[in-house]
């Protein structure tokens, strides 16, 4: 792939890591953990942040959660959140892991391990991954009030996982994506959240919080060209494990990686992504090289029960803020108002629910069609 390179500068020593890839040639391989094997753990902490020249800039005061951190979603009635991307195949109501939803090995999950030593598992303390579409795209653009993440820690790169460190994980959506990995997606990155879990021993993880001790945070917005013909991405996420923060500044963690899954392996889906990730680990420095570090996720998964190949990615889903919400007319999401916003509305007429329900009254109905109308062209 032709790329261009993006830098993120973190203080402390970074370690470097053989990359562990499938895509020919390279050393790492998938291996599935049993789910019965991950715990749930809670933030002690956690603060709003902004990405700013690879710094993480402090947006709050640290909100101290203690040992009753508040679980995700926060709202599990569904009346004012719902899930809108689910890389993970969690339950829609409670953000907990939901078997049943696995189209194949239920209850278990994928991580990356050196493929002449499956002892020694593969670090990637940051990676960036793409969302091709929400669930619907009338959830385009809300704010995330909850999300659910997996991860394995293991601080001396061992499977079994083994140490002890200080673990710090911050997340971000990005509004901007490229599959061609041509474009920068940390130059577009929307605040984010830096959650504190304290002193953590080793072991495969999964976190289900709440974000509104923090306000939530932005999701991307609206679908573009991603730089392939006939692809378009909503947008992305950037994941990064720490084992210290000071003066802006996040120290990686020694010995972490993302839990992958894709929502093409669950149902129903929520959401898409396609099979592109970004990792920090040729070398491990705080820096998505393109020339080296942006790579085709798709893997050979005979064996496992899977369809093969099939795609993987970093474990997250997302739950964004719900009811009908005015949509100016853009009832597809993409940004413009147009013919096919009309026709959406004219085949919904007299429905109560939907986004072709652009003033949110209840009912679509002829007030819709002039919202559409007044609005023609607009974004295009």
């Amino acid at each position: 792939m032709m790329m261009r390179s993006t830098t993120l500068a973190l203080a402390g020593a970074i370690l470097c890591a053989n990359f562990a890839f499938a895509d020919g040639g390279q050393s790492a391989q998938p291996v599935p953990i049993d789910a019965t094997s991950l715990q749930m753990v809670m933030p002690k902490r956690m603060m709003k942040v902004r990405w700013e020249n690879g710094q993480v800039i402090p947006l709050t005061d640290w909100v101290e959660l203690g040992d009753f951190a508040p679980a995700g979603p926060c709202d599990t009635s569904g009346q004012t959140e719902t899930l809108a991307f689910d890389h993970f195949a969690v339950n829609p109501n409670t953000g907990d892991i939901d078997s049943g939803r696995q189209l194949c090995i239920p209850g278990r999950f994928f991580i990356l391990v050196d493929a002449n030593d499956s002892s020694r598992a593969y670090h990637n303390p940051f990676y960036a991954n793409d969302i091709e579409s929400f669930a619907d795209a009338s959830l385009n653009g809300r704010t995330i009030r909850s999300l659910t993440h997996l991860w394995y820690w293991s601080p001396n790169r061992t499977r079994p996982p083994s140490g002890l460190q200080r673990c710090y994980i911050a997340i971000f959506c990005t509004e901007e994506f490229d599959a061609e990995c041509q474009t920068p997606h940390l130059n577009t990155a929307y605040d984010g959240v830096l959650l504190d879990y304290g002193d953590l021993n080793a072991g495969f993880y999964y976190s289900p919080v709440c974000l509104d001790p923090i306000g939530g945070i932005p999701s991307p917005t609206t679908r573009a060209d991603d730089g392939a013909p006939g692809t378009q991405l909503l947008g992305g996420y950037l994941v990064i494990y720490g084992k210290a923060f000071s003066n802006n500044q996040i120290t990686l963690a020694d010995g972490a990686q993302p839990g992958l899954w894709h929502p093409e392996l669950t149902n129903p889906r929520y959401g898409n992504s396609t099979e592109v990730q970004f990792d920090d680990s040729n070398p491990t420095d705080g820096n998505h090289d393109p020339a080296a570090e942006c790579f085709d996720y798709t893997f050979n998964l005979t064996g496992t029960g899977c369809p093969s190949p099939s795609k993987l990615g970093g474990a997250i889903a997302f739950f964004v803020e719900g009811g009908c919400q005015p949509n100016g007319g853009d009832v597809d999401g993409n940004g413009c108002v147009n013919d096919l916003d009309l026709l959406a509305v004219l085949f919904a007429f007299g429905s109560s629910e939907g986004p072709e329900d652009t003033n949110c009254d209840g009912t679509v109905n002829d007030l819709d069609l002039l919202e559409v109308v007044f609005n023609f062209g607009s974004g295009c």
